[in-house]
């Protein structure tokens, strides 16, 4: 059966055309700003089947990208409007673009790393706590052989290194996340208010991650931030406006209309510096545009703040090792409930690991 390869866009192209010439080129700018080229719109931000995923009986489907395309179709007309100066957004078109931006930020690479980050952060966890000998057991049950300790070493120093294993991204996970999220953000943005600023001068930059959740300065980095916790969202919606939509209990006055603000030189610095560091890879912006002059542009692929969360609970002979069997049960957990799930251990950890990269011994 022959493989299905799609262009597919990471980022619309319909959005990414506010930011273009008439040629509908762009600037791509690779982080962290040393090398630039122009690109077309159609080829910016795109990657071969990001979102194509495999059916039952093993077929391959674009069913995805198809049914984003009729997110984007009423979204595309409801920012043409403010583009042109429409503001404020009558009920349709505010649908329009709240159910666009949702899924804008839900389905980007940031999203399915953030995914895949969590899974190896629980193996490393669940390997970390258990212990060596445990994590021997697992793998001479399954592979039903011994292992010698410089293999268990390995084995040991992989899976529980900061961040835990390398694991390949997973489509299906993603968009499962994507689906369960999207229509619960989509009304959550749609209640917010909202602020456009336009600017008859200054130039707005945008990234492939265009959709920037922003906190307070004083807002802890190792907590996260997520979309029920974001003080705002900003989006630039051209090269000559932007919107920020705040949720209505972060605002002074919860009922209070939409805004429409003449941007200043400030103002527009403030929103390029915001979207170029939460870009991953790229900054897009209008080829005859300088905006990037004076802004911090971050290194790609930072690292997760996140990723030695739980470092003291890693331990060789196993976090409990050496408690008592009465010692042991003030850690165990209540009996569950007819509701209630049980917690993942070592012995739950598939072997060998489902889209494991092991690095070469």
């Amino acid at each position: 059966m022959a493989k299905l390869v799609r262009r597919q866009h990471v980022v619309s192209q319909f959005y990414l055309k506010g930011f273009a010439n008439e040629a509908n080129q762009l600037r791509r700018v690779v982080l962290p700003g040393d090398k630039s080229h122009i690109v077309s719109s159609s080829d910016a931000s795109v990657i071969r089947d990001f979102y194509t995923v495999t059916l039952p009986d093993g077929s391959q489907s674009d069913i995805f990208e198809r049914t984003f395309s009729e997110i984007e179709k009423p979204a595309a007309d409801a920012l043409r409007s403010v583009r042109e100066g429409e503001w404020s957004l009558r009920d349709e078109p505010r649908a329009a673009l709240s159910l666009w931006i949702a899924l804008q930020h839900l389905r980007g690479e940031d999203v399915r790393s953030s995914q895949t980050q969590f899974k190896a952060t629980l193996i490393r966890l669940t390997v970390g706590v258990s212990g060596k000998a445990a994590l021997r057991e697992i793998i001479e049950k399954a592979e039903a052989r011994t292992i010698s300790d410089e293999e268990l070493e390995w084995e040991w120093q992989d899976l529980t290194k900061p961040g835990g294993p390398t694991l390949m991204p997973e489509i299906n996970g993603h968009l499962k996340v994507l689906m369960s999220l999207h229509n619960g953000m989509s009304r959550y943005l749609y209640d917010a208010h909202w602020t456009v600023f336009r600017f008859t001068r200054r130039a707005l930059v945008t990234s492939d991650r265009p959709v920037a959740m922003t906190v307070a300065p004083d807002y802890p980095p190792e907590h996260g931030v997520g979309i029920f916790t974001a003080d705002a969202f900003l989006v630039p919606l051209s090269r000559r406006a932007a919107v920020m939509i705040q949720p209505r209990d972060r605002t002074p006055d919860a009922n209070a209309p939409d805004f429409e603000i003449a941007g200043t030189a400030m103002v527009a610095r403030s929103i390029n510096q915001e979207i170029v560091r939460h870009a991953s890879r790229s900054i897009y912006h209008h080829p005859d545009d300088s905006p990037l002059e004076g802004l911090y542009l971050p290194q790609p692929g930072r690292r997760d703040p996140n990723a030695d969360i739980g470092s003291g609970l890693i331990k060789e002979e196993g976090l409990f090792a050496g408690l008592s069997k009465e010692q042991l049960k003030a850690f165990s957990p209540p009996s569950p409930s007819a509701n209630d799930s049980k917690g993942m251990t070592i012995k739950d950890l598939p072997w060998p690991i489902p889209g494991r990269i092991k690095p070469e011994r």
